[in-house]
């Protein structure tokens, strides 16, 4: 049996089983790097951040992350099929534990991608552009540089706040431009 996309998403909405989820890492290789945090916010609900304790050692984060993405019946990320979920996955692999089980998965890099005609691609271009109420928190290059050296010295509760910050932007463009999904995949 076959759902229709919309009526799928206003179903998942209404039980906030369709939740946003963005990572924080320290690069983007999950051999040489590893994941900071990562936020997930049921729709509607505030969101859940688990953060590490120390760069590096993330499995616990993982873990956690891994099983409350296994709770939702669907995600969305931006850009997360290309980064967020392959980076969990990745370190899972290095902790010898199992990879996320998968779920419908909307990618509104991809949707946008496919649907718009824009100069830039980013979240944060289009929360601009659409003038929606929660616009992409920037981040210092020298957060980013300090966030292995000083985790626990400021920077942390800044990675925090802007991982945060990127879950409630995502569910803005979502709300702007669910109308556009037509399919969802794994």
């Amino acid at each position: 049996m076959q759902i229709d996309t919309q009526r799928f998403l206003r179903l998942t909405e209404k039980t906030s089983s369709i939740v946003f989820l963005d990572i924080e890492a320290n690069g983007l290789r999950g051999d040489y790097n590893s994941m900071l945090c990562a936020s997930i916010k049921p729709y509607g609900l505030p969101p859940t951040t688990y953060a590490v304790w120390r760069v590096c050692e993330d499995k616990s984060s993982l873990i956690k992350t891994r099983d409350a993405l296994e709770r939702a019946e669907c995600w969305v990320t931006y850009y997360g099929k290309g980064f967020d979920i392959k980076m969990i996955n990745t370190r899972l692999l290095r902790h010898k534990l199992r990879p996320i089980e998968k779920r419908p998965h909307i990618d509104l890099y991809y949707q946008l991608k496919s649907k718009t005609i824009m100069s830039r691609r980013s979240q944060g271009h289009y929360l601009s552009w659409l003038k929606l109420e929660q616009q992409k928190m920037s981040v210092s290059a020298d957060d980013w540089s300090r966030a292995a050296a000083d985790w626990n010295k400021g920077v942390k509760e800044r990675m925090i706040e802007r991982c945060e910050s990127d879950v409630e932007g995502l569910e803005c463009l979502y709300e702007r431009t669910k109308h556009l999904i037509t399919d969802i995949s794994c």
